[in-house]
């Protein structure tokens, strides 16, 4: 493995791109504090509501999407679902027209429908399962670099903060150090590949970020295309694909330019704000956490409960194609449905006091991850992550507490990035 130096190195820019308050004024949103009172009272009048939920919450319409066209909001478990499971009718291409997006990241399996989504999910899926989060992933880097974190961590004789000296560092360089890239690399990556689509930056900054996130990945492409190593860039330059016309292919150097777009803005990116939810969440159910000390078995129910009670992002986005109705609601075509995931793994219909943190309660589906064929891709590499994690975190720090000096610990966010705003913690 490369060294690791860099991974413990003070940065300031660590402090700059992994605060969640940071990163919603980058990205012109407004930051709430708690949307979940706003989400219930909506969804005890109907289950979808008419209107931008967005807008709703802040007296801001969204900037991202074709202007012109009305919003519905999905608030039930059962429109979420109906909604993401549809892709047909409630349609991913919207993200074609949403600024920014297709520009900057390309055309990719977010943005994609039907047979083409599926061709090209294919090709990534089988480096993406549960088999190899749990194996390649864990052993090749997620755990060495949980044990070089947590070493830096305990020589902190006040505490840490948690959200930036390991939540911020874990997934950043797992997905760098997969694409091949060094420690030394990572930062400097990650800030070009935020630079190519922060709104509020310039037209030319923008393109130089685009253009130093493209000349690092051709770069490392050209040379796995001569030489292969035991890195996604080589897997994915291996892995069989079916073109448009149903014949055997491989992805081109653009594919692989797109998927790794978006697969290293993502596991940079989600993972560490769901993580520190994660973490916040056991922290702040004690008795939940010591159960979780004594039974590793309840890991899987701990990571899954955090996503249904906090998921990172609540909210995404649909078009629909045609006139339907979800929930009783009518919704023309062209209308942009907005799928408050949010709202439905709150579902009072679904569980017994949701607004609760139980990771001991009957486990059913959520939509955390989304659901239908836009499931999240990463979302076992995610677990891996948090799993090996957490477990450092109760097997070295049998005193881990929340420090309860200065401001309280407490999630915040938009409805596209939602974290913890720090995560301060005692060993004492």
């Amino acid at each position: 493995m490369a060294k690791t130096d860099a991974l413990t190195r003070e940065d300031p820019r660590y402090k700059e791109m992994f605060s969640v308050a940071n990163e919603i004024a980058h990205g012109g949103g407004k930051l709430i504090d708690d949307p979940y009172p706003a989400f219930a009272a909506l969804r005890a009048v109907s289950p979808v509501y008419k209107g931008c939920i967005s807008e709703f919450l802040t007296g801001h319409a969204e900037r991202q999407f074709t202007a012109g066209r009305p919003h519905h909001t999905t608030l039930t478990f059962d429109t979420c679902s109906k909604a993401l499971m549809d892709n047909d009718l409630y349609s991913s291409l919207l993200y074609h027209e949403t600024h920014g997006v297709v520009d900057n990241i390309g055309n990719t399996i977010l943005s994609m429908i039907g047979n083409e989504h599926a061709r090209y999910r294919a090709a990534a899926q089988p480096m993406m399962t549960r088999q190899q989060a749990m194996g390649w992933w864990r052993e090749k880097w997620i755990e060495p670099f949980v044990a070089v974190l947590m070493h830096e961590i305990e020589a902190q004789p006040d505490g840490a903060d948690l959200a930036f000296s390991l939540c911020a560092r874990l997934p950043m360089h797992t997905v760098t150090a997969a694409y091949g890239l060094t420690s030394d690399e990572a930062l400097e990556f990650r800030e070009n590949l935020l630079g190519s689509m922060g709104p509020l930056l310039t037209p030319e900054q923008r393109a130089t970020g685009k253009a130093k996130v493209r000349d690092v990945l051709l770069h490392a492409i050209t040379a796995r295309r001569r030489e292969r190593r035991d890195d996604l860039i080589s897997r994915l330059i291996e892995a069989p694909f079916t073109d448009a016309q149903g014949q055997a292919s491989h992805l081109d150097d653009e594919a692989i330019l797109s998927f790794s777009r978006l697969l290293l803005l993502a596991g940079g990116g989600t993972t560490y704000r769901q993580l520190g939810i994660t973490l916040f969440a056991l922290l702040s159910n004690r008795n939940q956490m010591e159960d979780l000390r004594a039974d590793r078995e309840l890991m899987q129910p701990a990571i899954e409960e955090a996503v249904r009670w906090n998921c990172t992002d609540p909210l995404f986005h649909r078009l629909a194609t045609r006139d339907s109705v979800l929930g009783g609601v009518e919704i023309p075509e062209g209308t942009i449905v907005d799928v408050c995931l949010g709202a439905g793994n709150r579902d009072p219909e679904r569980w017994d006091n949701p607004d609760a943190y139980d990771m001991h309660r009957a486990q059913k589906r959520h939509i955390g991850f989304a659901a239908g064929p836009h499931t999240c891709l990463g979302r076992f590499v995610a677990a891996a992550e948090m799993t090996v994690a957490i477990n450092a975190l109760l097997d070295r720090l049998p005193k881990l507490r929340l420090d309860d000096r200065g401001e309280p610990t407490k999630i915040i966010g938009a409805l596209h990035a939602r974290g913890v705003n720090h995560l301060r913690v005692r060993f004492d």
